[in-house]
């Protein structure tokens, strides 16, 4: 199943917030790379629907922007 715009910035974001509240370093290293990976799924959906973003910053605000509603 192909994941939609929203389910992949949806995912990426939770994984991102749960970093920030995470003070375990062993469940932080797990966080992390889950991080990574939703990152690079999340690129993925953004290239497939022909999205543009200039670096990895400005597609993590991309997708914080997606969950908010605001595009």
């Amino acid at each position: 199943m192909r994941q939609t715009l929203f389910q992949a910035a949806r995912e990426y974001v939770d994984v991102i917030e749960k970093i920030e509240k995470t003070s375990d370093l062993e469940k932080l290293h797990k966080l992390e790379e889950r991080r990574v990976i939703l990152h690079g799924q999340f690129l993925d959906v953004l290239k497939e629907q022909g999205i543009e973003f200039r670096d990895k910053d400005h597609a993590t605000r991309i997708a914080f922007r997606i969950v908010k509603g605001e595009l």
